[in-house]
């Protein structure tokens, strides 16, 4: 009916190009002005492994490639171990120092043999879930619930369950990223040097019959261990041993096998752990 003036369609036409012009003008200046990324963090995303495991504490590789850029330490990728910090030592221009490779431990043996279950668990086969229902259904509060969310978790499928419904870590395949201890509701998972190969496989504070009544290999608290530790290297804290592996430089055997309970953990070679309790069935069997 009416028509639109030309001046008004003059304005909008103008309008529009010069935010057009504006634009252009704005995106050309942040390419031009923006701050040019430090090609050194390219060359380290180019070493690390890129499985974004947060192990080293920052969100994933590429933020771990800047905070080193940044001045951050070299030694913090455990996915990457001696070779990945070397390398990265030599991208930063810095000393990598002395960097230990690690693997994760299970301080638990309460598999389903072992130790029974307080009820039955109906829900979400997840360690989570079912811990928050009364704690889960294992009679013993302190041990493994068995629904395998760490080996889910585990990035480099270092983790399998076992019949006995216990985590089985294949210390080959491990990286020590950490992410099973950080996904394991009770605390079960540590980080361990590779060279130390005793560890203590309860986490009950419990001591006595109420360990015994709810596992066949739960620690008691008897202290034979630290009694049969020459130097002194086992101290009982909340009825359970910590060991101080400077003190003993990792060698724990003598106190291992003096405990009556087979808590302890001993590895041999390179594949997966060797509870005492599982060398002493075999020794009754034959």
């Amino acid at each position: 009916m009416f028509g639109i003036p030309a001046t008004i369609l003059w304005a909008i036409g103008s309008m529009a190009a010069l935010g057009l012009l504006f634009g252009v003008g704005l995106v050309l200046a942040a390419r031009k002005f923006r701050p040019r990324e430090d090609a050194r963090i390219g060359k380290a995303l180019g070493h690390l492994p890129g499985v974004n495991c947060a192990a080293c504490g920052y969100a994933g590789c590429h933020s771990y490639a800047e905070a080193l850029a940044a001045g951050e330490k070299v030694t913090l990728c455990a996915a990457g171990g001696p070779d990945v910090a070397s390398a990265l030592a030599d991208v930063m221009g810095v000393e990598v120092g002395e960097v230990r490779r690690q693997r994760a431990v299970l301080h638990c043996q309460g598999g389903t043999r072992r130790c029974g279950d307080r009820f039955e668990y109906v829900g979400l086969e997840d360690c989570r879930a079912a811990h928050i229902i009364s704690g889960g259904p294992k009679a013993c509060t302190y041990g493994c619930l068995g629904m395998g969310s760490c080996a889910r978790a585990c990035p480099f499928g270092a983790i399998s369950m076992s019949e006995e419904r216990l985590p089985t870590i294949d210390a080959a395949k491990c990286t020590g990223c950490g992410t099973c201890v950080r996904t394991c509701p009770r605390n079960l998972l540590g980080l361990l040097p590779v060279e130390y190969k005793v560890y203590l496989g309860c986490a009950s504070h419990d001591k006595g019959e109420a360990v015994k009544d709810v596992c066949s290999v739960g620690c008691i608290a008897c202290g034979l261990c630290a009694k049969n530790e020459p130097r002194y290297a086992i101290q009982l804290m909340g009825n359970l041993p910590v060991l101080d592996y400077a003190k003993a430089q990792g060698d724990f055997r003598k106190a291992a096998e003096a405990c009556p309970m087979n808590c302890f953990v001993i590895e041999e070679g390179e594949g997966a752990a060797v509870p005492l309790a599982a060398l002493s069935q075999e020794v009754k069997e034959a």
